[in-house]
C-alpha cells in the first residue's frame, strides 16, 4: 500500500505508526490522538475508552487496550487536533 498523507481540516498529520504518538514501544492512546486507515481512510479516536473500527474494518481499536491494522501498524497515519 503507498503511503499518502492526506490533509484534514482541524487536524495536524504527526506520521506514520506508533512513533508518532511519540511512543517507543507500542502505542500511546490519548483522546486528542486520531489514527487514519489506509485503506477506507475512516478516522477513529485513539481515545483509550473507546472501542472503535474504521468503516472497512481493517483498523481496530477496544477499551481493553488492543490496537491496531490488519495492514501493519506502519501504514496507520496519526493525526492531532490543532
Amino acid at each position: 500500500m503507498e503511503r499518502k498523507v492526506t490533509e484534514i481540516d482541524g487536524y495536524r498529520f504527526l506520521g506514520w505508526g506508533p512513533t508518532a504518538t511519540r511512543s517507543t514501544i507500542g502505542w500511546v492512546m490519548r483522546a486528542d490522538l486520531f489514527a487514519r486507515c489506509g485503506r477506507c481512510g475512516g478516522l477513529i479516536s485513539l481515545d483509550p475508552a473507546l472501542d472503535e473500527n474504521c468503516r472497512c474494518g481493517r483498523l481496530n481499536k477496544d477499551s481493553a487496550g488492543r490496537f491496531g491494522s490488519t495492514d501493519g501498524d506502519g501504514d496507520i497515519a496519526i493525526y492531532t487536533t490543532d
